[in-house]
């Protein structure tokens, strides 16, 4: 996996930041968050690039990172026993791990890019930062991890045909 945080893209000369900020501003995430801190995460934020096959987390690992997929394929991964089952695949746009930002999560699943991709990651320290400078971040992102439950919920638990309203970690909110 390689990284860039600098620099420009060739195709807009739109300096990486400003890009990270667009990004960063289109999430659901981070639409509470005050237009300060967004410019210190996208300044924070880092780009990286993966070979097909390259691993993101296995699970039980802590990865301590949120990450938006930018280009590529994503594939979550479970093992049971000797064979490893695909949970589910990522396409560009997909924001995952955002609980992470908050506390050690040990993995439930394994990631691995199934193409080559690009992420835009954001530390659990970096965001940490954030959250120190601008103290009512913490309320957003309780906020916004709220909204990302209820609408998994939404679509997982209610919504299914037919409801998935027996599904172990249904909180019923």
């Amino acid at each position: 996996m390689s990284s860039s945080t600098a620099g420009k893209n060739d195709n807009d000369q739109v300096p990486l930041m400003q890009q990270n900020l667009e990004l960063l501003k289109e999430l659901i995430f981070f639409q509470y968050f005050p237009d300060k801190s967004l410019k210190l995460l996208a300044f924070l934020a880092k780009r990286s690039t993966l070979a097909a096959g390259d691993q993101l987390f296995d699970e039980g690992e802590d990865f301590g990172q949120a990450c938006l997929l930018l280009s590529g394929e994503l594939t979550l991964l479970k093992k049971i026993g000797e064979e490893t089952r695909l949970v589910r695949r990522y396409y560009p746009g997909d924001f995952l791990g955002s609980f992470s930002l908050l506390g050690s999560l040990p993995s439930l699943f394994a990631l691995q890019a199934s193409a080559h991709s690009t992420v835009l990651t954001i530390g659990r320290e970096q965001f940490a930062k954030i959250l120190e400078q601008f103290p009512e971040t913490g309320k957003l992102a309780l906020k916004a991890l709220l909204k990302e439950l209820h609408q998994w919920e939404r679509k997982n638990l209610a919504e299914g045909d037919p409801p998935g309203l027996n599904l172990a970690g249904a909180t019923m909110l």
